[in-house]
């Protein structure tokens, strides 16, 4: 910037003093009323007192030449403070951020440049100037604020429509189509209300004395299948006797044909004694015994069947191993064969008859059928139940966005405010300075009572940041997803 070179202040007596300043007055164009026509008061309506002559206080000079000097030391002295006037705004409008030191030197020049000329009640250039850099400020920080909270509202979309597509996977899994105990197909969801039923009524008896339904140990229940390898495995070394199978490379045909008879016997003798346990269970009473007075023919033919299946399965063991040990001991060792086939005959049949048993006493036909309902539609059932639970989890970390969101927004409206009070700050110092206009100002407004960034002082015509967007991406993060028509729901099952 050109400065105007200094030129010392010439010194002028009291009596000129007084010329210069009517001098001053007389002036048909002030300057200073020039530069700021919007802040400067009209002239007095009463007319200035009239100039006190030199002649009559004894005192020669030369008005016109003080006159000239007067008016040049004002216009330079004007010019000096436009140019510091002119800097300071210009530093201002180059910054984006409001610097005190520059603004106070604005205010400073300004006061200066506009003299006591200006209206106090009214606002300065400068400091609207001010203020709408303080707002240029907040709106910066509030947009920074804002990216922020757009990415919290696309991740509580994205949290939204994960939770819509579990609900909605969830309900389609409870309909899907399982086989059903008594024939046919029907949804998970009718097959958990026909075992919600039943379990009512079982346990309705259960309350009433009923024993009709009470399950064995579980070591008990486990017997049956004990029983089955253990035969197989005795059926087999038997059969492998009989068809010759060579130890030393059992590898054979021999070996498959042994196999394979011991697996049939074990199978079909072991499927029978079930059968007829089951057959037994259908007439179990509320005592938890069998009513064999009630028993159908069928069931008679099963028990005597079964009965005879496991005498001629006993007769096998007692000659298979009364034969092992004789070729063992010797003839002289006949009566040792005899006791051990004997033994091991009686604990085939008592196994053989432990089975029918366990199948017959263990539980009631209702319980089989409530554990077949339970066995079909457990699966989607468990894949619906565990996609509500995810579906619950998701709305607590969406609660987690919400929190998160509403708290970065309050941080963002308190760092708004704080570029907004520093320039009525700043205004404040320069009125301290210069006592130039203005009453003091005091915070006239709480910014706990309002939603939006408040400065130190609440003037009507300064300018307020923008907070639309802030209220959009709180209104996006704390509002649900729009819910799924029913018909588009209906298409897409």
């Amino acid at each position: 910037m050109h400065r105007m070179p200094f030129i010392p202040k010439p010194r002028i007596g009291p009596d000129q003093q007084v010329e210069v300043a009517m001098h001053t007055i007389d002036q048909p164009s002030n300057p200073a009323a020039a530069v700021g026509l919007e802040i400067v008061k009209p002239p007095p309506a009463t007319p200035p007192p009239a100039p006190v002559s030199l002649i009559t206080t004894g005192q020669t000079a030369e008005p016109t030449e003080i006159n000239l000097a007067a008016t040049v030391l004002a216009e330079r002295a004007r010019w000096r403070t436009r140019g510091r006037l002119h800097g300071a705004v210009a530093r201002l409008a180059r910054r984006r951020r409001l610097s005190p030191r520059i603004a106070l030197t604005a205010l400073t020049a300004e006061d200066e440049h506009a003299g006591g000329s200006r209206d106090p009640a009214r606002k300065t250039h400068v400091e609207s100037m001010l203020q709408a850099v303080g707002k240029q400020a907040a709106d910066t920080s509030l947009a920074r604020a804002q990216r922020g909270l757009d990415r919290r509202a696309r991740k509580a979309d994205r949290l939204r429509a994960k939770q819509a597509r579990l609900r909605i996977r969830a309900e389609h899994r409870a309909r899907d189509r399982v086989q059903h105990p008594d024939g046919g197909q029907d949804t998970a969801q009718m097959l958990e209300r026909d075992g919600t039923a039943l379990r009512a009524q079982i346990a309705a008896e259960r309350a009433g004395g009923s024993r009709k339904h009470g399950h064995l140990p579980k070591w008990i229940r486990h017997i049956p299948q004990l029983v089955l390898v253990v035969d197989f495995a005795m059926l087999l070394y038997f059969f492998a006797g009989v068809t010759d199978v060579d130890w030393s490379s059992p590898v054979s045909a021999d070996l498959g044909f042994a196999v394979l008879l011991g697996a049939m016997v074990t199978t079909l003798s072991y499927g029978f004694l079930a059968f007829t346990g089951y057959r037994l269970r259908s007439f179990k009473d509320h005592s938890g015994a069998i009513a064999r007075y009630e028993l159908d023919g069928l069931t008679r033919a099963a028990c005597c069947a079964a009965a005879g299946g496991a005498l001629v399965i006993a007769t096998l063991m007692f000659i298979r191993m009364r034969v092992e040990v004789l070729y063992a001991l010797g003839p002289q060792g006949w009566v040792t064969a005899d006791v051990i086939a004997v033994v091991l005959a009686v604990v085939s049949m008592l196994a053989n008859f432990l089975v029918v048993l366990v199948h017959a006493l263990d539980g009631s036909d209702e319980m089989a059928r409530l554990d077949a309902i339970c066995a079909s539609a457990s699966r989607p059932l468990g894949r619906a139940h565990r996609m509500r639970e995810k579906s619950a989890l998701v709305a607590c970390r969406v609660a987690v966005q919400q929190r998160r969101a509403d708290r970065q927004a309050v941080r963002a409206i308190t760092r708004a405010g704080r570029h907004l009070a520093v320039p009525d700050l700043v205004i404040e110092g320069s009125r301290a300075v210069h006592q130039g206009a203005g009453p003091h100002a005091g915070q006239l407004t709480d910014p706990n009572d309002h939603d939006h960034a408040t400065g130190y002082l609440d003037d009507g015509p300064r300018p307020a940041a923008d907070l639309r967007p802030l209220r959009q991406a709180l209104e996006h993060v704390s509002s649900p997803l729009p819910e799924i028509p029913a018909e588009a729901r209906e298409a897409a099952s």
